[in-house]
């Protein structure tokens, strides 16, 4: 295989989850975990950082919301740009913005100077998040969908998990530094992708004349597709967002906790989804996407209610867990479909909007999460409001016909 260093080529033989997929997603895995990592670091410092120039508790947390906002409104112009520039130059400019954004943030002198570069950070963010799907639909066979996207979200969660453990080494140092690690890992991934995803196939100079009308218009009238925009929204409201912002709350003050349970409850929940994304992938490539669809979003639906009923730590931890097992086809079996939908041709538009979906989520979950908390003064009907919200798309699953093709 010429032109590909042996690097990549010795990963692939030794990861599972990358054999026999081509070396470009192993390439892509890569990024997302050099990506992961750097979040994983610096992400818990940002409110403390923002902090130390004297704002309030609402103006720090703003750092991290303008981050979101910025990744939203970035993703229409990101699908644009990945039809007319190719997807190759528009992954590696957007880690480098970030990258760039980082380590300026780490200079920050003022805090709307912090403000400033984060939210700059969130539109090369959206850039990477919406080249590489992008060209992870384009580069795979139909029959190796599931798996590579199983394969490119294993980076991330690898990365996820490691990144606050690293993080913590060099918090101790300065809170400064770890803006400053974030941006080399970018500037690793960056490297990356520029250098191994530079094959002809790629066909980055041209310039597509319906992509736009495809990778949309026509795609909005697709049940398969719609039940995986509002799957990717719920993964974004109900598991980025309601469960980030309640369980912690549940474990610590509702049944008095330590905190390190907290922390226990959402790694066994990434230890589940991990242990399960090589048998998720092969399961949506070989028996089809719908049932990977059916049962990702079936047990999201049992363990939203096993928490909404939980009294103890232990149901918390076994929710989390049937939690982690739904996320193992939820990482695959979406994107699958949008790379069936779109026929694994140029579509920005309607990657764009798949992406946004989850941004959507992700920035209102807290929001309902907390509203119903107080309503209610309980845990139950949040948990119970995402059960419900997710029979939904269960049911959307169930009457979507099969995509993959046989």
């Amino acid at each position: 295989m010429s032109g590909i260093a042996h690097p990549l080529e010795w990963i692939q033989k030794r990861v599972p989850l990358l054999r026999d997929l081509p070396i470009e997603i192993t390439a892509l895995s890569l990024i997302a975990f050099f990506v992961a990592l750097g979040f994983g670091i610096v992400a818990p410092v940002i409110p403390t950082f923002a902090s130390t120039f004297g704002v309030t508790a609402f103006m720090a947390a703003a750092v991290i919301s303008a981050f979101a906002f910025t990744r939203l409104i970035a993703a229409p112009p990101a699908g644009w740009l990945v039809n007319r520039i190719g997807e190759r130059r528009v992954l590696t400019s957007g880690l480098l913005i970030v990258s760039a954004s980082s380590a300026l943030a780490g200079l920050s002198n003022d805090y709307y100077h912090l403000l400033f570069w984060r939210s700059l950070g969130g539109f090369g963010s959206t850039m990477f998040t919406v080249s590489a799907m992008a060209l992870l639909i384009r580069i795979v066979p139909a029959d190796m969908r599931g798996r590579a996207a199983s394969a490119w979200s294993g980076g991330f969660l690898i990365g996820g998990l490691a990144g606050p453990a690293v993080g913590g080494i060099f918090v101790s140092w300065s809170l400064r530094s770890p803006f400053f690690i974030y941006a080399l890992t970018l500037l690793g991934a960056s490297l990356v992708s520029w250098k191994y995803l530079n094959k002809a196939h790629l066909l980055e100079n041209v310039v597509a004349t319906s992509d736009e009308k495809f990778g949309f218009r026509k795609v909005l009238t697709s049940l398969p597709y719609l039940t995986a925009l509002g799957t990717n929204f719920n993964v974004g409201l109900v598991r980025f967002g309601i469960l980030n912002a309640l369980v912690p709350l549940l474990i610590v003050k509702e049944l008095g906790a330590p905190p390190v349970y907290a922390s226990l409850a959402f790694l066994a929940s990434s230890v589940a989804q991990a242990s399960l994304l090589v048998f998720a992938g092969k399961t949506t490539d070989l028996r089809g996407r719908r049932i990977s669809l059916i049962v990702g979003n079936g047990l999201t639906v049992v363990g939203m209610l096993l928490l909404a009923q939980a009294s103890i730590t232990l149901v918390i931890v076994l929710a989390m867990i049937v939690l982690g097992v739904a996320g193992s086809f939820l990482s695959s079996a979406p994107t699958a479909v949008v790379g069936d939908v779109t026929s694994g041709q140029k579509s920005g538009a309607a990657i764009s909007a798949y992406q946004m979906a989850a941004d959507f989520g992700a920035i209102f979950g807290p929001l309902i999460g907390g509203l119903l908390l107080d309503l209610s003064n309980g845990y139950t009907l949040p948990f119970n409001f995402a059960a419900i919200l997710t029979l939904v798309f269960v049911g959307m699953s169930l009457m979507m016909k099969e995509t993959r093709k046989n």
